[in-house]
C-alpha cells in the first residue's frame, strides 16, 4: 500500500468515530489529528523492535504517510 493509501484509508477510519454533531471539516481535521497521532506512535513503538537497515525503510514510508495524511 502506497503512503497516500495508507493516509486516507487511516483517515477514513477516524472519520467513521464518534464525532456526530461536527461540521465535516471539523470532522475531517479531528481524524487527521487522530491519524498523525497513530502514525506517531507506531513509529515510536517500533524504534526498539526494527533492525536498523530495515528501521530506514520502515521510517520513511511512516513519514510520508504524515506528509499524505497533512496533505488532505
Amino acid at each position: 500500500m502506497t503512503p497516500k493509501e495508507k493516509a486516507k484509508e487511516l483517515v477514513k477510519h477516524f472519520m467513521k468515530i464518534g464525532m456526530i454533531g461536527f461540521e465535516l471539516k471539523a470532522r475531517q481535521q479531528k481524524a487527521k489529528q487522530c491519524a498523525l497521532i497513530c502514525v506517531d506512535e507506531i513509529l515510536l513503538s517500533q524504534v526498539k523492535y526494527c533492525e536498523v537497515g530495515k528501521w530506514v525503510e520502515f521510517e520513511k514510508y511512516w513519514n510520508e504517510v504524515k506528509q499524505e495524511i497533512n496533505k488532505l
